[in-house]
């Protein structure tokens, strides 16, 4: 066991807010963390193209991305696992047949299908100027009105709506894709997804690990939602967010406070990080 830990962070309700705002005592703890020698890493289901340059820019080691199908280190790629030819022009053929509002998260941006903006608005009972706007300040990088698939696509993110039957598309699209229920604002279920059933974000820890020499004794893991529970599960030291999902906080080694209750300092300082 090395004095020198791994420390895997997820974005959304971990290290910023729904507001999309990092707070004082978080951005110290990754400070003072950074001085103490360990490495910091980001692990979100957001793709590369939507997290954001201030976060990255505060210093990070690494990151995982996609749900675990991008991932790099200081600057270098480790992997790459976008969905096959074969599987994402069936995926785009149905949801667009359908009329179904979605984008392709790829490593080279963000793009949404015909309807994604429309159906986005419909959701949240606003214009289509407004749901741009917001769209583009919560995921930068996105562009719109997109008629064909993407051959560099880590997962596809779509809009709920009445009529929408998960189990429907579990029993079409389940033998390669796994589909999960996520929001923008930490309430409700805006937005689903098609992610690739072998892909998490704790099969990408287990790879960097082995590719980087690392011991899986020295990490830590916080994460606030569903597609953290895998990761929780593999790292050492698991923690929950105080606003944690209840599955999520059932497995978790230790629950912190919430991301708006100093969570992450609160923990850094529990474990001795800082």
């Amino acid at each position: 066991m090395s004095t020198q830990k791994i420390i895997f962070l997820d974005i959304d309700g971990t290290l910023i807010d729904y507001t999309q705002q990092l707070s004082q005592s978080t951005r110290e703890a990754l400070h003072l963390a950074q001085i103490r020698g360990h490495m910091l890493m980001i692990a979100s289901g957001r793709s590369k193209p939507s997290i954001y340059p201030w976060l990255l820019n505060l210093g990070f080691d690494g990151m995982i991305a996609g749900e675990g199908a991008y991932a790099e280190f200081r600057g270098k790629t480790i992997i790459e696992s976008a969905i096959p030819q074969a599987q994402i022009s069936r995926l785009y053929a149905y949801l667009d047949d359908q009329k179904i509002g979605f984008y392709e998260e790829s490593n080279s941006g963000l793009h949404g299908n015909r309807y994604f903006l429309s159906e986005t608005a419909r959701s949240f009972g606003i214009s289509q100027e407004v749901a741009a706007e917001n769209l583009q300040k919560a995921f930068p990088g996105l562009t719109f009105d997109h008629q064909d698939y993407h051959l560099d696509v880590n997962k596809v993110s779509f809009v709920m709506r009445p009529g929408i039957c998960k189990a429907e598309l579990e029993e079409i699209f389940g033998d390669y894709f796994r589909i999960g229920i996520w929001n923008i604002f930490g309430k409700g279920r805006d937005f689903g997804d098609f992610t690739q059933k072998h892909v998490t974000k704790a099969s990408a820890v287990a790879v960097l690990l082995e590719r980087l020499g690392l011991n899986r004794e020295d990490t830590f893991a916080f994460g606030d939602s569903f597609n953290d529970i895998e990761m929780l599960q593999y790292c050492q030291t698991g923690i929950a967010m105080g606003n944690a999902a209840e599955e999520l906080k059932a497995i978790a080694d230790h629950v912190t406070n919430a991301v708006t209750e100093d969570g992450i300092f609160n923990a850094f300082k529990h474990f001795g990080l800082i």
